[in-house]
C-alpha cells in the first residue's frame, strides 16, 4: 500500500514526494514492523496466546510485550512522516514530469495529473509494455494538448462519494437490526445511483 502511495502520488497530484521524508518513513516502518512482531513469535514460544490484554508476569513475556510496544509506536511515527509529506506536497508546485518512473504502461504516456479526457482515441496496444521502445514497436504518440474533437466527459461530481457513503449506513444499520438506519442507507445509494448516472456532461 506504501508502495503504491509513491509510485501513484504524482500522477494523482502532479506533485513528487519528498525523498528524504520517504527514507525516513520506509527505515523507520521497517524497524517498527521488525521490533513490533518479532517479539511477539518469541513471546508465543513462551506460551502467550494471541490477542489478550493481560498476562501474568510469571510468564515471563513482560519484555517481549514492551519491546512489541515501542514497535508500535515506531510504525505510528513512521506512517505520520507519510502523512506529513502527503499534506506538505500542497505547498509545491505541479511539476511532477509525466513519466518519473519510466513506467512502461499507458497512464504514464499522459500528463500528471491527468486531463479529464486522457485519450481522445483508444491507443493501439502492440505489446505489455507500450511505452518502451524496442525495435519491433514504434513509440507512443504523445497527447494533444486538447481533443481534436468534442468528446462528452463526465464532470467533476460528488454523486459517487455521496452513494459510496450510503453502503456503510445500510452495514452499520444491519449489524445494529435498525431497519431505519438500513433504509435511510438505501434511500442514499438509490438517490446516488440516480443522480450520478443522469447528471449533465460537460464537452
Amino acid at each position: 500500500m506504501f508502495a503504491g502511495i509513491y509510485y501513484w502520488w504524482p500522477k494523482m497530484t502532479g506533485r513528487m514526494l519528498s525523498e528524504t521524508l520517504g527514507r525516513w518513513h520506509f527505515w523507520l516502518t521497517v524497524i517498527g514492523m521488525n521490533l513490533a512482531f518479532f517479539p511477539m513469535h518469541l513471546a508465543g514460544l513462551f506460551g502467550m496466546p494471541r490477542r489478550i490484554y493481560t498476562y501474568s508476569a510469571d510468564l515471563g513475556v513482560t519484555r517481549f510485550n514492551q519491546l512489541s510496544t515501542a514497535g508500535a509506536f515506531i510504525i505510528g511515527i513512521a506512517t505520520l512522516i507519510l502523512f506529513w509529506n502527503l499534506l506538505s506536497t500542497r505547498r509545491r508546485p505541479i511539476t511532477a514530469p509525466h513519466n518519473p518512473w519510466g513506467g512502461a504502461t499507458l497512464e504514464w504516456a499522459i500528463p500528471s495529473p491527468p486531463p479529464v479526457y486522457n485519450f481522445t482515441v483508444i491507443p493501439t496496444v502492440a505489446s505489455r509494455l507500450p511505452l518502451w521502445q524496442t525495435e519491433r514497436h514504434a513509440p507512443m504518440e504523445p497527447l494533444p494538448e486538447r481533443p481534436p474533437a468534442p468528446i462528452h466527459v463526465p464532470g467533476g461530481s460528488w454523486w459517487p462519494l455521496i452513494t459510496a457513503f450510503g453502503l456503510p449506513v445500510m452495514a452499520i444499520g444491519a449489524l445494529s437490526r435498525l431497519l431505519p438506519i438500513v433504509l435511510v442507507g438505501a434511500a442514499v445509494v438509490i438517490v446516488g445511483i440516480y443522480r450520478w448516472a443522469y447528471e449533465p456532461f460537460e464537452m
